[in-house]
């Protein structure tokens, strides 16, 4: 087939653009986004491939839904050194991270179904954090923020900086370092503060790159670069080959393991 100069051009402009499109950054479905720098008690994590006991050094992988039982909690340091604690009975899904650099993120979605969780910025552009539960999608603005999530209601307080809260009406609210909210599918009312009673170690903050030797599972401390695991290595999202854990069998019934019910929208796994 001989091609003419007009048709060589377009033939060259579709394969630079498809080329491109493959070298979007995005995390991979069993990408590993950060490790669990601390868990008290029954913590798991769950990805398609089935659940598994989330212990400290722990890696985390992007898609991956952490869940904490009763007097249970976890501390998440993310590659970009943002911190998120999850309290008990909480159900947290660790949805979109589209990478910029070796440590920094240009989107970073986390889904909240349930539960109390504490949210502080890494080295990432603040504009790229999105925290998303029942009844609002709350962007940050590098901050602290502190929030109880249910399906239909969210409680909020701002510890430092700013945040921008959208419900799932539509309604727009700012909150400021200080400042309380109840948020729910249609409003945004002020109120006073918001205590969820962290336990010390979840309050601290402790970057990634500090963490001690060995508690980032394979990873070397000085190695920010190399957070990509070979396949057999992560099992449902975490690195057992770090931890020893062991993987219960894949679920037969994705949509029971997952509880993808109504009450809780924001869990389905996209790959």
């Amino acid at each position: 087939m001989i091609l003419n100069s007009q048709s060589h051009g377009r033939w060259l402009c579709l394969l630079l653009a498809a080329t491109a499109t493959s070298l979007i950054p995005e995390a991979r479905a069993d990408e590993t986004i950060g490790v669990a720098s601390v868990v008290r008690n029954n913590v798991s994590g769950v990805l398609v491939s089935g659940t598994v006991k989330v212990d400290p050094g722990a890696s985390v992988v992007r898609n991956e839904i952490m869940r904490t039982a009763e007097d249970s909690s976890a501390k998440l340091v993310f590659t970009d050194s943002t911190n998120l604690a999850i309290g008990p009975n909480s159900t947290v899904k660790l949805d979109r991270f589209v990478s910029s650099g070796p440590s920094s993120y240009g989107k970073a979605t986390i889904d909240v179904a349930k539960g109390v969780f504490r949210f502080t910025t890494g080295h990432s552009d603040k504009r790229a954090y999105e925290i998303n539960t029942g009844a609002a999608t709350i962007g940050v603005r590098g901050t602290i923020l502190e929030g109880e999530a249910t399906p239909r209601k969210t409680r909020l307080h701002v510890v430092e900086g700013v945040v921008d809260v959208r419900t799932k009406n539509g309604k727009l609210c700012e909150f400021h370092a200080g400042q309380s909210a109840v948020i729910t599918d249609t409003a945004c009312k002020p109120t006073y503060g918001f205590d969820p009673d962290f336990s010390p170690e979840l309050i601290e903050v402790q970057e990634f790159s500090q963490l001690q030797m060995g508690a980032q599972g394979v990873f070397g401390a000085e190695s920010l670069a190399m957070f990509v695991l070979p396949a057999a290595a992560v099992a449902g999202g975490v690195a057992a080959a770090a931890t020893g854990a062991q993987q219960s069998p894949p679920a037969n019934n994705l949509t029971q393991e997952l509880l993808l019910d109504a009450s809780h929208p924001l869990l389905a796994i996209s790959y």
